[in-house]
């Protein structure tokens, strides 16, 4: 994986007011947490960070200073983030430094691929594990993890270690993790589906009996 280069500003003022003003303004408010530094506000234009993100979250950005104050390459990864409640927008950014040269520990997502043979049968797929934690050099990271569930019968499963990671990438997880799984079609269906066939076998019945009440009344009236 590349490196992100990106353009960072000095941020003076913290709080709900001052950070409200610079989202306004197109930039994020941002923190980046240092080993055995104390962490440093500051600002990212917006726009630059959506296209930064544009393949994931798992990037490595090369921090610069805006107009070059320090000649020191700064590399960090993103620690936490918040985002709007309904419009998803970035509100604040929690960035880590690494070192290039030293592993560290990252979340990676877990991607289904393909349709499992058990879903064509009506069986359910359930996605039940939805990432990892790997371990891997900062740029080794992967955006995400494919696995392929096209196999898949009605009672199958698969596992954290039916996972492959690239190489150089240790995934964490417990390996008897279940990742995803064909289940039967839910009993409430097959409830449901066998309640409208009674009901419908009822007013079937009920019908006949109206048909054989008017035949006796027929009959009654013809005496």
């Amino acid at each position: 994986m590349d490196t992100v280069k990106l353009t960072i500003r000095p941020r003076e003022e913290t709080g709900k007011g001052p950070n409200r003003r610079l989202r306004a303004a197109g930039s994020i408010p941002a923190v980046v947490y240092s080993k055995g530094q104390e962490a440093i506000s500051l600002s990212i234009d917006a726009a630059a960070l959506k296209g930064a993100f544009a393949g994931g979250s798992n990037v490595v950005l090369e921090l610069e200073y805006e107009g070059g104050k320090s000649r020191k390459k700064h590399f960090a990864v993103v620690k936490d983030y918040q985002r709007h409640p309904t419009r998803n927008d970035l509100l604040h950014l929690d960035l880590h430094e690494v070192d290039l040269k030293q592993e560290i520990e990252a979340t990676v997502r877990i991607e289904l691929v393909g349709t499992p043979v058990g879903a064509l049968e009506d069986g359910v797929l359930d996605h039940a594990h939805w990432e990892v934690t790997v371990r891997a050099l900062p740029t080794e990271v992967p955006a995400h993890l494919e696995l392929d569930v096209s196999a898949l019968n009605i009672g199958d499963n698969l596992r954290v270690s039916d996972l492959t990671a690239p190489k150089g990438v240790t995934i964490l997880d417990d390996p008897e993790i279940t990742v995803a799984s064909v289940h039967p079609p839910r009993a409430e269906e097959v409830e449901e589906v066998e309640e409208v066939e009674g009901l419908e076998g009822e007013e079937g019945e009920g019908a006949e009996g109206a048909e054989g009440a008017e035949a006796a009344e027929g009959d009654a009236s013809t005496e």
